[in-house]
Formats: C-alpha cells, structure tokens, sequence
C-alpha cells in the first residue's frame, strides 16, 4: 500500500455509535454494516438525504484483563449548519499528522491494510493518537469488490518523522 502523510480537516457527521459496550475485533464489520443501516433509516425518515461520504471511525477500549475491543462510530458528512431534528451533526476532529492509504475490495481483507498502516507509523517512530477513520470514497450500493476506503491514521508528532 502507499502511504503518505497529510493532515485531516475537521468534518461535520451525522453519526451513530455501537453502544457504550466495546466490541471484539472479529465482531467488527458486522456491527459496521448495521450501524449504516439504521443511520441511513433514521435519516430517511426526518427526510435528510445521504448525500456526504460514509465515514467510519474507531476508538480502541482495554478491558478489564487487558484484551482489546473497540467501540465503532459511523457517519455521513453533513452540510454545515444543516439541522436534523433528533439527530444533529457532531463534529469529528481534524488531526496535523495523519498516515493515510488506500484500501481497495472488501472489508474483509481491510485489517491487512490497516496492519500496513500502522506498521508504517511504528517504523516511522510514531505511535497511534486519535480516531483511526475509513472514508469510503467509493462504497455502498456498489458490490464491495469495488470499494474504495481511504485508511486516515492519526499519530503523535512527538516521535514522528
């Protein structure tokens, strides 16, 4: 995989979140999928069109004895400004260092990419800061064989290049 780095501008989103509950790793792209489902469905029914990129993003959770989990958001980027009723736009925070790459297929195969990713940051002196974010520049209807999901990995500047 290529991989560059950048910075991310803060965005606007209307989103969702898996729960307070962490979930495990393999647990994952199901909860995903279902979270834009029911965010495409309580959009539609207070008439907001899905007209911004998926966005899906991570923070990571240490359990009780260690084992690591995460808890999932996802979003659609909303218009500035733009109300919702029940649901609001929140604003996902931008980042000054951010290790970005390109995944290309299914998710099925995105934890190799993100493996790269953050191996790049490692080798890098770097070390993971923030929300990991997929934006899915080509995605849902289309077949996931498709798929285009850019991989945005904020890190410390403290060690980084």
């Amino acid at each position: 995989m290529d991989i560059r780095e950048s910075r991310v501008e803060a965005l606007h989103v209307y989103a969702i979140s898996s729960g307070p509950a962490p979930i495990p790793r393999d647990e994952v792209p199901p909860v995903v999928y279902r979270l834009f489902e029911q965010l495409r469905e309580r959009l539609a029914d207070i008439e907001i069109e899905v007209s911004g990129r998926a966005i899906a993003w991570y923070e990571r959770v240490t359990g009780e004895f260690g084992e690591s989990s995460q808890r999932a958001w996802v979003g659609y980027v909303a218009s500035v400004g733009e109300a919702g009723g029940e649901i609001s736009p929140v604003v996902l925070d931008g980042a000054e260092h951010v290790a970005i790459g390109i995944h290309y297929g299914p998710m099925s195969t995105i934890r190799q990419s993100w493996n790269e990713l953050f191996d790049w940051v490692h080798a890098h002196g770097g070390h993971s800061a923030g929300y990991a974010r997929e934006v899915h520049l080509t995605a849902w209807p289309e077949p996931e064989e498709k798929w285009v999901t850019r991989l945005e990995l904020p890190f410390d500047t403290d060690q980084a290049p």
